[in-house]
Formats: C-alpha cells, sequence, structure tokens
C-alpha cells in the first residue's frame, strides 16, 4: 500500500522575483538527479516563463504576494507523501530520494519527519519560558552565553528544535490541521497591532515562522508524531554548518543556502496594499 502513494516535492516562490529564479535552479538540479520527480509548484502566473513550464507538474497560481506562503500552500499538496525544501537550494545527488524511503522506515503512525535546527547556525534558538517574563515580555537568549544556555537546562528558556526549511510529511487529518493552525498562528503574530499576538513571548520572533510552528505544538494538542529525519544535515546541509555533521563516507544531498537580502529587497514585489516585508496572504497574484 505504502509504495503505491503518490509522493512528490513542494516549492514555493512568491513576493521576490529572486525567490522564482532559484526555484527554478532548485528545480533544475532535482531533475537532473531525479528525472521522474514530481513537483507541486506554487509561484506568480505572471513571473512563469513557457522554457521552465515543463519543470512544474503541478503549477498551483494565483498565490498569495508573501514571504510565508509556504504555510498557505503546504495543505494543498497534491501528494500523498510530500518533501517541502525552500527555494534557495542546490539539489546536489539523486540521494535526496532518500527522505521517501526514511519516511516509509518510520511507519504509518509517522506525520512528519523533520531537520533539527543547529543553534550554533541559527539566528535565533532559545528564549525565555514565558513564565520567566519580565515586564510582561520574555527575551531572546543567547546560545554562545553560558548563563542563557543554563536557563534552559533549568527549564527555564525554550528552544526551536525544528528547522521548518525542509521536512516530509504524510497528508491526512492531523497534519492538514497543522498546517492550517501553523498559518493562524503565523498571522496572529504578524497581523495584529504592535504583534501583541506575540504575548508573553519576544516580539522579536514573530517574523520566524519557526516560531508559530513552535507555538503551535506547544499550545494546540493535534496528536501529531513528529520524528526526526535520520542523517537530517544530509538532506538539509544549511550554509554555515559544520562538515562533521555530516557522517564518514555520506555526501551532501541538499545544500541549503542563503539568497542575499539586497538582492530579495531589490526584486520584491512593491504595491500600496503590501506591508513591505511581509506582503500579504489575502492578496492573490
Amino acid at each position: 500500500m505504502e509504495s503505491q502513494q503518490t509522493k512528490g516535492y513542494l516549492i514555493c516562490a512568491t513576493l521576490s522575483r529572486a525567490f522564482y529564479d532559484a526555484a527554478v535552479q532548485c528545480i533544475i538540479g532535482l531533475k537532473d538527479e531525479v528525472p521522474d520527480a514530481q513537483v507541486a509548484f506554487f509561484t506568480h502566473e505572471d513571473w512563469v516563463q513557457d522554457e521552465h513550464r515543463y519543470l512544474f507538474d503541478h503549477l498551483f497560481t494565483p498565490t498569495p504576494i508573501h514571504n510565508r506562503t509556504k504555510l498557505w500552500a503546504l495543505d494543498k499538496t497534491p501528494f500523498d507523501v510530500t518533501m517541502y525544501i525552500d527555494a534557495d537550494c542546490h539539489i546536489i545527488t539523486d540521494e535526496i530520494t532518500e527522505v521517501f524511503d526514511h519516511m516509509e522506515e518510520a511507519g504509518p503512525d509517522c506525520d512528519v519527519l523533520m531537520s533539527e535546527n543547529r543553534p550554533y547556525n541559527a539566528k535565533v534558538v532559545y528564549f525565555q519560558s514565558s513564565d520567566q517574563a519580565e515586564d510582561g515580555v520574555a527575551k531572546e537568549l543567547e546560545h554562545f552565553k553560558e548563563q542563557d544556555i543554563q536557563l534552559y537546562r533549568d527549564g527555564k528558556a525554550e528552544k526551536f528544535r525544528w528547522h521548518c526549511g525542509m521536512f516530509v510529511w504524510r497528508k491526512n487529518e492531523k497534519t492538514q490541521k497543522l498546517w492550517s493552525e501553523w498559518l493562524r498562528y503565523y498571522r496572529k503574530h504578524n497581523e495584529s497591532f504592535d504583534r501583541e499576538g506575540c504575548d508573553p513571548y519576544p516580539r522579536g520572533l514573530a517574523y520566524w515562522d519557526t516560531f508559530a510552528f513552535w507555538r503551535v505544538m506547544k499550545e494546540q494538542d493535534l496528536g501529531i508524531n513528529i520524528q526526526k529525519m535520520p542523517k537530517d544535515a544530509k538532506y538539509n546541509f544549511v550554509i554555515g554548518y559544520k562538515q562533521t555533521e555530516i557522517r564518514y563516507g555520506e555526501e551532501i544531498a541538499v545544500l541549503h543556502y542563503t539568497i542575499p537580502p539586497s538582492v530579495v529587497a531589490e526584486e520584491t514585489i512593491h504595491e500600496t496594499t503590501l506591508n513591505t516585508t511581509f506582503g500579504s496572504i489575502d492578496v492573490l497574484r
């Protein structure tokens, strides 16, 4: 039964044309390594060039003009088992397909396989627990400060465990609910006045979808079974990771880089109805 399920990759590129250009290169690399790979692509129709259409097995337009369109797109996957990857990734080897083997090996009770954050390479990982908030607002913490990490050891701080730039999931009632709640929390954090939707957590966390994901998992009992992806750095090797994250004899399958913010900004859609940082989930194009 498992082998009969449809499997594919989901990629989004909206708000900045830089993401579209990166996504095209990502998909070309994927198709070079895995010619029969099925791709669901969410973007703006007016960006799509005819010479690229062969790359997109499922093309979804219109889409929100937003920097987190993936949160809107996840529950629309056409596949039974889906791997989400950020647009700013290079596919290095065909071993990317092993992610589906790992999902099958995890068994039918596993809903999501994810990679873990490496605190030494992440902008935000630790922050105070809500009951530690001073003046009603908790503070972000630094992974390189011993006193901050001690708060985490003492159970007085929280940690973003999961990296939200690559994960694999089964399409079922639980994951569909997870995706809708993830989007709802992200909007709550970023569309409320002065971001009071973050309270009592640091308002600086609002921008990060990892914060919204963490909060859903903390506050909602969805019965989701999330497991760590075996050899997760292999399939989501982020620029800045130590080479020792890759096991001896293994190769990097997916290299996750960052498009320079200046390039993203130069190619961002600017319209009077849009927030220049986030865009809008409600404005489709």
